[in-house]
């Protein structure tokens, strides 16, 4: 099974995923406002600032406009180094210089508050002259980067920041709703989904189930969901369960009640209206209606002893005794009982005490029906066998005949109440609850009663506990 990741690295991830994707964005803006100013700042506006990229044949033609935007001036020399033409307005300097003057312009002094550039180049007639850009130094950052003062650059500035803030607001926008997302797929989707399920269960759909991938948090809570809802769709089961039961079982009880008490009834109207007269007649009614009645005493003791026995809370006081001891005493209860119906009745019981905690009363019970069983249904020469075997951790005991069987649509209903092997329901038969006693009583003691049918023989496999079983 894949390791879940917890809910808090989960949501770590998605942070640092935000952040990064975030100043990532950043960069990019920034990359973009540069690349933007950069573009909209014409390349020959940076370039019109110096003296060799503005010089023409006509000077009438050198472009001057970007240097007096900023308060500089483009001087024209002859070859005398003397000015012969101005563009813009003249803020320092002579009107002739010298070579020493001339090369004193180009020390980047404190004390000079101008940037100076000169470009030699010919007119069209082939003269010599000098052009030499003049521009103050608090209108021009190092690098020949424009102050962001003058009114043009201050627009070009702010309109592409505006561009840039807005792009970055589309991409945050972004980031935002694929964070949102995964959060969501992870987070909020199996909450939605456990939210649901919560609901179908309160409205008594138990059957349904979560099915989704999460972390490891939410997965815990959607196998405890799971967990709950399929005990209580068990809950739910054997609800229903109980009760097609007993309202089988009221079936099953008022039917076998009816047959015997109409029988009596009939009998005892017959007597008392004097419609039986002779004596022997007489007494084989009388012997009917108490026959009649035993079975009725029986079937009300048989319902009343399940309900004790299905009930939680009904207590079983266990004593250690000699189990064996107990077998033999059975044993020898029912040898009579065999002999005069002509069965062969067989045993193996160990000689030495095998000390186990139970209670004899209700195991004599439960022990007694099976005998009794294999005594009812079965016809004269049957064998029956009666084992007692000592284990390390389990006794077991054994009640098998080679008789008629039990038929193989009966096998897994066996133990279950009212079902006999006389499907047609005899009034002369059974309750049909021994089995169903015997089998709640093993398991108060905390073992199990089985059925087992191999090679003609049929046979009850009792195993108890050698230690005492809360």
């Amino acid at each position: 099974m894949r390791h879940k990741s917890k809910l808090s690295g989960m949501l770590l991830r998605n942070y640092i995923m935000f952040s990064l994707t975030v100043g990532a964005s950043v960069i990019l803006m920034l990359l973009f406002l540069v690349e933007r100013t950069n573009d909209r700042l014409p390349a020959q506006q940076m370039s019109l600032l110096q003296a060799g990229e503005i010089v023409r044949p006509h000077t009438a033609d050198i472009p001057s406009e970007s240097i007096e935007a900023l308060h500089g001036w483009v001087e024209i020399l002859d070859e005398r180094l003397q000015v012969i033409e101005l563009k813009g307005i003249k803020r320092a300097g002579p009107d002739a210089y010298t070579e020493r003057e001339l090369n004193a312009l180009f020390y980047d002094m404190k004390e000079n508050p101008f940037y100076t550039s000169i470009a030699p180049f010919r007119t069209d007639n082939g003269q010599v002259r000098y052009c030499v850009v003049r521009l103050p130094k608090k209108n021009i950052k190092a690098g020949f980067t424009l102050d962001e003062g003058t009114p043009e650059n201050q627009s070009i500035f702010w309109g592409t920041l505006a561009e840039t803030g807005l792009l970055f607001l589309v991409l945050f926008g972004i980031n935002v709703y694929v964070y949102s997302r995964l959060t969501a797929t992870r987070l909020t989707n199996p909450l939605g989904e456990i939210a649901a399920g919560i609901r179908s269960v309160a409205g008594g759909r138990y059957h349904e189930r979560l099915r989704f991938e999460a972390n490891y948090e939410l997965a815990q809570i959607q196998e405890s969901f799971n967990v709950m809802a399929e005990k209580l769709e068990k809950a739910e089961t054997e609800k229903r369960q109980l009760e097609e039961s007993k309202q089988r079982m009221l079936v099953h009880i008022s039917h076998d009640l009816k047959t015997p008490i109409t029988t009596i009834q009939g009998y005892a109207n017959a007597l008392q209206l004097g419609m039986i007269e002779e004596e022997a007649k007489k007494q084989r009614t009388l012997n009917l209606i108490h026959d009649k009645t035993k079975l009725v005493t029986e079937l009300i003791d048989d319902v009343f002893e399940l309900s004790k026995l299905e009930s939680p809370d009904y207590p079983i006081v266990k004593e250690a005794s000699d189990l064996a001891e107990f077998v033999r005493e059975m044993a020898v209860a029912y040898y009579d009982l065999f002999e005069e119906r002509s069965f062969v009745f067989e045993y193996d019981i160990p000689a030495q005490e095998v000390s186990v905690p139970f209670n004899g009363k209700l195991l004599y019970r439960a022990v007694s029906n099976l005998l009794a069983n294999a005594l009812k249904y079965n016809p004269s020469g049957t064998h029956v066998r009666l084992t007692l075997a000592d284990g390390d951790e389990m006794i077991r005991i054994e009640a098998a005949d080679n008789g008629v069987g039990i038929p193989d649509h009966l096998r897994d209903r066996v133990f279950d109440a009212f079902v006999r092997g006389d499907a047609a329901r005899k009034s002369d038969g059974g309750t049909g609850l021994g089995l169903t006693i015997a089998r709640h009583i093993v398991e108060k003691h905390g073992g199990q009663l089985r059925l087992h049918v191999d090679e003609g023989w049929t046979w009850f496999e009792l195993m108890l506990p050698k230690a005492a079983s809360s």
